[in-house]
């Protein structure tokens, strides 16, 4: 097992804030030099290259939207660019609508709409840059994928009202499948599945604490955990194709 990422790059999306900067910086600790990507928290993107250089590593943060594969493509090869290569993706950006299924019925223009914007940024970005980046790897002959997914891909517990949410991440799992399989075994590919990290900003302090209540372990995890499940993961020589269950210890809906 690895001890550290010295020499090596990670390319993580939507990492200005929240989990994914707890991503960056965790990888960083470990030597990794850091690309990545935000939409539109700029000012907080800045704030986190500026606490990345202070750990010692080089940083580079790039406006991109993920729903544009031109965008993508400038990216990977910006990063390309200043690093020489670029050893490990974590798709990490996500976006969490609510969409009951009497509003999606009801309007065939907004089905399509957030449908096309959800698989999008949970599985056309992943799936494209990780047989971009992916096969970079597997030529260089080293390389690590960590997709974020949602913990009903490992419990099959899916709850109501995000449908189009939890279908898409059900295709992250299947993507995360496949990778492994396509890019062994130089590149493992591997997912984590969260359970209740940062709830919906609708939901108040009371919805939260019932959530947390109907969690074994009673209490949210935290985004420094999953950071640390994804260096455990970079780490590994020895899994591909797994999943990282880190959710309390859920064993019924939540939501």
């Amino acid at each position: 097992m690895l001890k550290d990422l010295n020499g090596k790059t990670a390319f993580v999306t939507g990492a200005a804030k929240r989990i994914g900067r707890e991503i960056v910086l965790a990888l960083a600790r470990k030597g990794a030099n850091i690309v990545f990507n935000y939409r539109k928290s700029a000012s907080e993107a800045q704030e986190t290259k500026s606490a990345l250089e202070a750990l010692g590593v080089r940083a580079l943060a790039l406006q991109g939207d993920l729903t544009d594969l031109d965008a993508c493509d400038r990216m990977t090869d910006k990063a390309s660019e200043v690093f020489g290569t670029v050893d490990i993706l974590v798709n990490n950006a996500s976006d969490f609508p609510r969409t009951p299924l009497v509003e999606l019925a009801r309007d065939s223009a907004q089905f399509e709409r957030l449908f096309a914007q959800q698989v999008d940024i949970h599985m056309r970005a992943p799936l494209y840059l990780g047989i971009r980046l992916g096969l970079r790897m597997k030529e260089n002959g080293w390389g690590r994928i960590v997709n974020i997914t949602d913990r009903v891909t490992a419990r099959s517990q899916a709850y109501s009202n995000w449908i189009l949410y939890l279908v898409t991440k059900y295709g992250l799992f299947g993507i995360t499948q496949t990778l492994a399989e396509e890019l062994r075994p130089e590149v493992t590919v591997n997912s984590i599945a969260p359970g209740l990290v940062v709830p919906p900003p609708e939901f108040g302090e009371a919805k939260v604490e019932q959530l947390r209540e109907r969690v074994p372990l009673k209490r949210q995890v935290e985004p420094e955990e999953i950071a640390a499940d994804v260096v455990h993961l970079v780490l590994s020589e020895g899994k591909t194709g797994a999943v990282l269950l880190t959710d309390g210890g859920t064993g019924t809906h939540t939501y």
